[in-house]
């Protein structure tokens, strides 16, 4: 089996902060801890951490990320975007991959009918 945002990704839904939690339940509470509070004095920035075989550099979450900090007017878009790069951006090409693999066996429109949850 695989994780619920997963089969999202696979019919094409939006990826939500509550698919977080499921997946990873500190990071969740982090991110909502974030949208229910001012961020500002925190001093995040549009940009995160990655490791990468024991090596770590930043990803910019939109350009010049690295730049902008986060605050309490932009802390959802913030929210957003590191949920789109931790469940879609960085495993794009995988997803790709799978999807190509999988829609040889079986027509993608064949799935639509169902939720995340029917599919699993």
């Amino acid at each position: 089996f695989f994780i619920r945002p997963f089969y999202k990704m696979m019919l094409g839904k939006q990826i939500s902060l509550k698919d977080m939690e499921s997946v990873d339940s500190e990071y969740y509470n982090s991110l909502k801890w974030i949208l229910e509070n001012d961020p500002t004095e925190l001093d995040l920035r549009f940009c995160i951490d990655e490791d990468n075989f024991g090596q770590t550099y930043q990803v910019d979450l939109k350009p010049s990320g690295s730049d902008m900090v986060v605050t309490n007017d932009n802390k959802k878009e913030y929210i957003d975007l590191v949920i789109q790069w931790r469940f879609v951006n960085r495993v794009q090409k995988q997803m790709n991959a799978f999807l190509e693999g999988f829609t040889e066996l079986i027509q993608i429109d064949l799935i639509k009918i169902f939720d995340e949850n029917e599919l699993e």
